[in-house]
């Protein structure tokens, strides 16, 4: 018991065991915060930075490395030479614009001078009331040059088994998540574990208004905040429930 100011402070253990485990609790999710917004801080930089470098030439790179390593490199720019696969593409479903449900147009681009793959996102179509009415979108497969931007299919495309039965239909194949391993086995060569964004001021493409990463750093800060001012009022009213005055602690005596 403290007596201070005419006034005593005396606390129960029960509670005052409770109220420490939920403010240890509270404090501990203000700082969790704190380390996430970090987190995107840092991703967010890494991004910028990866932006600024110049475009990654992808037929030099895989002569000396590894293709895994491209996982690395997402948001990377980077160009590439190869040839589309007209005649087996995918169609991303529930892909919106401005509102606008539709897909987004995945094209297999064959490396030159190598066996490898990688596909690329042309871009957003409109849905036509049909799946079987959809935009005209064959390719040549002339040799051509890609630009666009790396990123990792696991950000943006569940990875999932759920839809290899309908690898079978004819092509375009309506998808709704993707398994880069799967989709070579049904297309009979290897892709890269990663897909590219086709630049927008690139022909042979669709709507390309692609969204940055945004790690929502305010919301996380916010949030740390709210947690914080919850500690706060918990230690507040613990102190004002257990005050009492020295007169109503003569009466209870």
């Amino acid at each position: 018991m403290l007596y201070f100011n005419n006034k005593y402070f005396s606390p129960t253990l029960i509670p005052s065991i409770a109220t420490f485990i939920v403010f240890v609790v509270l404090i501990s999710l203000g700082f969790w915060q704190l380390d996430r917004a970090e987190e995107k801080r840092i991703i967010e930089h890494d991004i910028h930075q990866a932006q600024k470098q110049q475009a990654l030439n992808l037929n030099v790179y895989l002569k000396e490395e590894v293709p895994a390593s491209l996982l690395a490199k997402t948001y990377h720019n980077v160009e590439v030479e190869g040839r589309y696969d007209s005649q087996r593409q995918f169609l991303y479903d529930n892909r919106t614009h401005n509102g606008k449900p539709g897909y987004h147009v995945l094209t297999p681009l064959h490396l030159s001078d190598s066996e490898m793959a990688v596909l690329v996102n042309r871009g957003w179509i409109p849905y036509n009331g049909s799946r079987d009415n959809i935009p005209n979108i064959q390719v040549s497969n002339k040799k051509l040059v890609v630009f666009g931007q790396l990123r990792n299919p696991s950000r943006s495309i569940v990875l999932s088994n759920t839809h290899i039965s309908q690898l079978a239909m004819k092509f375009p194949v309506t998808i709704q998540s993707i398994s880069v391993v799967t989709l070579s086995q049904q297309l009979g060569y290897s892709l890269l574990p990663i897909v590219i964004e086709l630049d927008k001021e690139q022909p042979l493409g669709f709507v390309r208004e692609w969204q940055p990463y945004y790690g929502k750093i305010d919301k996380h800060i916010a949030y740390a905040i709210q947690w914080f001012l919850m500690a706060v009022i918990l230690l507040f009213l613990y102190v004002k429930l257990n005050i009492t005055k020295s007169c109503e602690k003569r009466i209870i005596e």
